[in-house]
């Protein structure tokens, strides 16, 4: 850490207090120049509402975080660059350390775990309100190696994690890493990420760790941040849908070389829905649920689907539609709206098995949704009981909140509820009273984690015994081979869902 060159101290109200002897002598300010000034008058006019929205922020995120190449006002004219750390003190008062760029990393004293998503993206957002005005990209960098089942074992995979996450740190601005995935990280850099620079690096650690090469190779993007002017909406729709193509989830022909382009495309995506859904080119897609052991279908998952460019896919496969919530609510409205007036004229062993509508948890949790819900089922003269919702991603049940709240609501009216929180059994099985007579469905991403601990299978059976004393029935979906559809049956989960279309035709080719 460079030492301090000069502090500043701001009052409450974020307006200058005083400054050390150390500014006057540099900058050539007298205290009486900047007492109760706003902080904004030492910075260049395009960066004034950056810096109003940093003091206005009550993020904890940047603590200890160093902003580099921040320009100061010189008295005699001109700007002179220094990073730059805020502090927050008592009773709202702030100090501003200014230290002789070149800083580099601009890494904070103690370096962080890496953060969720969630808090990763605040954190970007939180940046682009920052004074620091040179280059800025969104780095995002995979480490297969680094995945489950990879052939590692659990200290290796240890070792090897915490070289990489050092490693990255080392190259973050801010020091603060994300976490996209399990394998996946984020990071804001200036704009400079050497990708093969850094693989040669994971190459020496792979080397001290006497593991292959291969092991730690990696995969790297990045996405020059040339829009700073976002707002917090299109900046999270922006980084989501980013983070969404990086891994393979989301299908976009634009690619991911800037912010703007990255904007442009989700404009492009969001119009080709819009338009489908202008022209009623939607229906949802069934998938029996069938109980194994009495060979019989106990209800039905839909999920709907569009004409996206004359391919009949689901909304989800082009855009983060939990990051559209108007978007989401609309497409949901409209096939549940067709679900639910076909329902009527289906025969009758059919229509007494309720089916299951794969519903955004963005929609779940709008008062519009369920408004519009009442009224379809009051006009279509069906059931509550007969309209079930799956909803995945969802919080932990322990940390509550809105999506929970709405599920109970829902549960309450009739509802059944299928969501994929297995593991909540365990933490918080007071709080899941909306889950009675619904289903939980085993994440292959847990089953796979588990199967692989020593006690894991034990484990998995314990928690289907749990789940099954709270009148909730366990299913399998969603599951990528044949190796652990057989695990499910192993375990005991005997309601499955029939693969999806694109599943079969994997397995075809």
């Amino acid at each position: 850490m460079h030492p301090v060159e000069f502090s500043l101290h701001l009052v409450k109200s974020s307006l200058i207090d005083k400054a050390d002897d150390r500014f006057t002598t540099i900058m050539q300010w007298k205290n009486v120049d900047l007492f109760r000034q706003p902080l904004s008058f030492l910075f260049p006019a395009d960066a004034h509402s950056r810096v109003d929205r940093l003091l206005e922020s009550k993020s904890k995120l940047f603590a200890d975080v160093i902003f580099p190449q921040v320009p100061i006002r010189l008295k005699t004219g001109g700007y002179i660059n220094f990073d730059m750390k805020l502090t927050e003190l008592e009773a709202g008062a702030r100090r501003l350390d200014f230290y002789k760029p070149g800083n580099g990393d601009a890494r904070p004293v103690d370096p962080k775990p890496p953060a969720d998503m969630y808090s990763f993206f605040n954190f970007v957002e939180e940046l682009l309100n920052s004074p620091y005005d040179g280059d800025m990209g969104l780095t995002m960098i995979s480490v297969d190696g680094l995945r489950d089942g990879a052939g590692l074992s659990d200290a290796e995979k240890k070792a090897a994690r915490d070289e990489v996450e050092r490693g990255l740190q080392a190259k973050a601005l801010g020091g603060q890493v994300g976490r996209l995935d399990e394998a996946s990280y984020g990071l804001i850099t200036k704009g400079d990420f050497d990708e093969a620079a850094f693989e040669r690096e994971m190459a020496i650690v792979a080397e001290k760790l006497d593991l292959k090469p291969e092991a730690l190779s990696i995969r790297a993007a990045n996405v020059e941040i040339d829009d700073k002017e976002l707002s917090p909406q299109q900046l999270k729709q922006a980084l989501g849908h980013s983070r969404g193509v990086f891994l393979g989830e989301i299908e976009d022909g634009k690619g991911l070389k800037t912010l703007s382009g990255v904007i442009d495309g989700i404009d492009h995506n969001r119009g080709l829905i819009e338009r489908a859904l202008k022209k009623f080119q939607y229906r949802t897609s069934a998938r029996l649920v069938t109980d194994n052991l009495a060979t019989a279908s106990v209800s039905q998952l839909q999920q709907g689907k569009i004409n996206l460019e004359g391919k009949i896919r689901q909304p989800d496969d082009i855009l983060v539609m939990a990051d559209h919530p108007d978007l989401a609510l609309a497409h949901d409205i409209a096939q549940l709206e067709d679900l639910i007036r076909l329902r009527g004229k289906r025969p009758l062993e059919d229509h007494i098995k309720p089916d299951f509508y794969e519903l955004c948890r963005s929609t779940l949790i709008q008062a519009e949704f369920a408004e519009a819900l009442e009224k379809l089922l009051k006009q279509y003269s069906e059931s509550p009981s007969m309209i079930g919702f799956r909803v995945k991603g969802l919080p932990p049940v322990k940390r509550g909140g809105l999506h929970w709240e709405a599920l109970n609501a829902f549960a309450a009216k009739g509802h059944p509820v299928w969501i994929d929180r297995f593991g909540d059994a365990v933490v918080a099985p007071e709080a899941l009273g909306c889950l009675k007579h619904g289903y939980i469905e085993l994440p292959h991403t847990l089953m796979k984690t588990l199967a692989g601990h020593f006690d894991g299978k034990e484990l998995m059976g314990k928690l289907i015994e749990t789940w099954r004393a709270l009148d909730v029935m366990v299913v399998s979906a969603d599951l990528p081979d044949y190796e652990m559809k057989t695990m499910a049956q192993e375990l005991g989960i005997n309601v499955s869902v029939e693969d999806s279309p694109e599943f079969v035709e994997t397995l075809a080719s």
